[in-house]
């Protein structure tokens, strides 16, 4: 155990109790495990140093390797989680040094009771460090406004005095919150680990009253709006087949029906939306290679489309305005890039409010004072900006970390949101039973990695550096490939060099191009002879060829890049998502929200359906290896590698827990007998709210 020489100390906002393990800040308190505590009085042992990992595993895990890795990754994790509980910035307090360890920025201030009066002896340079750091901390907020000001915004001054209260903390994910018309009732999803996401009703008003769970379906089942009179929910149903159903339940009688299928919603988006007049519901549905917002009309169970995005665009997001005549719409593309657009409904027009924002998960209309809200990422924060539609400005409104999906109370005025912590890592596993060969972990994100053969080298997507880049993780070393380019998509290596490539949204525009990296000379140029909106990009089995999507003139189509020859060549007219080459340069590929693989033969025009289970949401899970296609296949129990051989049979080459990897391109070709997969590790979402006025 490690001795300090007091029991209390002050750390920023935050007070550190040590005979029970808390940390305090505005009367509210988290207590912490007790290796966490231990790793915290490390910290606090050395503050303003860097903590070696080694040194960790050695002083809070008994020297034990093995247990000492992980165990660091996560006390940090749970460190920082908790000080964000406590409504404090955890990178104010905590800095994660690359490789090394870890550090605590604010030196400890002990507290010490005299005659129960408690004195807290500081040195006066220490006080003056302090209030130094609170100083530099307002003047960055400061300049992070002034800097993330949209052509738009009116002020984007953040409400910083906001200090949000939790309202929901399970184990596991809370998100989609919705809130009764009387403001006393919150329905949401609440995804256990490794288990698909069920709705619950809570009593908002009554803290000890059970959870309602509303539905008990072997599906998965979220986005629920209720219906004016709060007799019933709305709600979007996800079978095991990648099927979608939208379906009414009635609370009173229990009664549950199903009005409508093809829905889609991607992650915990804001998908489905009860009119306030109550006659519609408003939802997306996918349409071939585009997603479109849909009504359906109760008194004669019609459904209508009502918007019309063009090939590559996604209406994912929909809320009504107060008098059900218009609706508020996010439309987004391949790169993350959405609009807010007003559609209006007897015109059947369309306007855009806000254009070119980033990562937009959040949306919903406060019909008391007519505004609305939607989140956005601003210099890798998340930020709820605010749109005034008497004055039509923009204004930010309240910032927090990784905020997603929100609702809002019109009953209470209160603005509900759900705050994730995640933390993804890569493993390198045997194809013949799934151990773990090697593995990339951090107090970061690590995701997607892929593998160059030839320099036994990993590239992968990480936030370590406070945004998204590219790394390489070679010899022993992180080197990060990129540093402040915009926004990067997965890259893909060539299996004969190393080479790569990634398609990459510089500042300033709102679509990708594809550029060429080298990790030899540490180069990345553009490719000048691709052109469009390129996505998700692989390499041919020689490595000679580069096969990529992208949207030229409205149109996707499938290209081929030569890399000697520098000419392009279109493949295929189809919204293929990511393809790769087998031996005889065939193509297995996916189609935008299609589940499925799909083959094209070398020189046929005429492609065939070879697999029925990869969801759509897993588009990009699987590569060709060994003479085999392998693929992710997700069942209730568990998530299973497994393979189509030469003959077209099926088997399994392992299986590990549900859910416990990633959605998106999360399985990619290693060595011969070994593959890469990005884990889901620790994932959890807490439901927040926060007043309005």
């Amino acid at each position: 155990m490690i001795s300090l020489p007091y029991q209390r100390y002050q750390i920023g906002q935050c007070t550190i109790n040590c005979y029970d393990m808390t940390i305090t800040s505005n009367d509210n308190t988290v207590a912490l495990p007790a290796k966490v505590f231990e790793f915290l009085k490390l910290l606090i042992l050395y503050p303003e140093q860097t903590v070696t990992k080694e040194q960790a595993i050695e002083q809070v895990w008994q020297g034990n390797i093995e247990v000492g890795k992980r165990g660091t990754g996560n006390a940090i994790w749970q460190l920082r989680k908790s000080f964000s509980e406590l409504g404090q910035q955890p990178e104010h307090y905590f800095k994660t040094v690359t490789k090394v360890g870890y550090q605590l920025l604010i030196q400890p201030t002990p507290i010490i009771k005299t005659n129960s009066n408690v004195i807290r002896e500081t040195v006066e340079h220490k006080k003056n460090v302090f209030i130094a750091v609170t100083v530099l901390m307002l003047a960055a907020i400061g300049l992070f406004a002034v800097q993330s000001a949209n052509k738009l915004t009116q002020s984007n001054t953040v409400n910083t005095s906001i200090t949000p209260q939790r309202i929901t903390n399970f184990e596991g994910v809370e998100e989609r919150a919705a809130i009764s018309p009387d403001g006393r009732f919150m329905a949401f999803q609440w995804r256990k680990a490794n288990a698909k996401g069920h709705l619950y009703i809570k009593d908002l008003d009554d803290d000890k009253a059970p959870l309602r769970q509303i539905s008990m379906s072997k599906d998965t089942e979220g986005v629920p709006t209720w219906s004016p009179d709060g007799h019933s929910l709305a709600y979007m149903r996800h079978t095991a087949d990648n099927q979608c159903f939208i379906h009414v339940r009635d609370l009173i009688t229990n009664q549950d029906k199903q009005i409508d299928s093809g829905c889609i919603s991607k992650g915990y988006l804001h998908s489905l939306e009860w009119s306030p007049n109550g006659q519609y519901l408003a939802y997306s549905k996918a349409k071939e290679n585009r997603s479109v917002i849909h009504q359906y009309r109760f008194s004669d169970n019609t459904v209508t489309a009502l918007t019309s995005p063009i090939a590559g665009e996604h209406d994912l997001m929909v809320t009504w305005s107060a008098d059900s005549s218009q609706l508020a719409i996010m439309r987004s593309q391949e790169n993350m890039i959405a609009k807010v657009m007003l559609h209006t409904l007897s015109t059947n027009t369309t306007e855009v409010i806000a254009d070119n924002e980033t990562l937009v998960i959040g949306l919903d209309w406060d019909h008391n004072s007519n505004l609305l809200y939607f989140t956005a990422l601003r210099e890798a924060a998340f930020i709820i900006q605010r749109y005034d539609f008497d004055t039509q400005t923009l204004s930010s409104f309240h910032q927090d970390e990784t905020i997603s999906s929100i609702t809002i109370s019109e009953a209470t005025n209160d603005l509900y949101y759900s705050r994730h912590i995640s933390q993804e890592f890569i493993t390198q596993r045997s194809l013949t039973d799934g151990s773990i060969v090697k593995q990339l972990i951090s107090s970061s994100r690590d995701l997607y990695g892929q593998y160059f053969a030839k320099t036994d080298g990993l590239i992968f997507l990480s936030n370590r550096s406070g945004d998204w880049e590219l790394w390489l993780k070679e010899d022993n070393k992180n080197t990060m490939l990129t540093d402040g380019m915009g926004m990067v998509s997965i890259p893909a290596t060539s299996p004969q060099n190393s080479m790569y490539v990634a398609p990459i949204r510089t500042k300033g525009l709102d679509y990708n191009e594809l550029y060429l990296g080298d990790t030899a000379n540490q180069s990345l140029v553009k490719i000048p002879q691709v052109k469009g909106n390129v996505r998700y990009a692989s390499f041919s089995v020689d490595g000679s060829r580069v096969y990529y999507s992208s949207l030229i003139d409205e149109q996707w189509g499938f290209y081929q890049y030569d890399l000697a020859s520098e000419q392009v060549k279109l493949i295929l007219n189809d919204n293929i998502k990511y393809a790769v080459e087998d031996n005889n340069q065939g193509m297995y590929y996916t189609l935008d929200n299609v589940a499925g693989i799909y083959y094209l033969a070398a020189g046929s025009t005429q492609p065939i359906k070879v697999n029925n289970t990869l969801r759509s949401k897993d588009w990009g899970s699987f590569f060709f290896q060994n003479n085999a296609l392998y693929y992710l296949e997700r069942s209730d129990e568990n998530d299973l590698i497994k393979r189509l051989t030469s003959n077209g049979e099926s088997e399994i080459a392992f299986k590990l827990p549900a859910m416990s990897i990633r959605n998106e391109r999360s399985i990619a070709a290693a060595s011969d007998d070994t593959i890469i997969v990005s884990m889901q590790g620790i994932n959890d979402a807490d439901i927040y709210r926060i007043p309005l006025h």
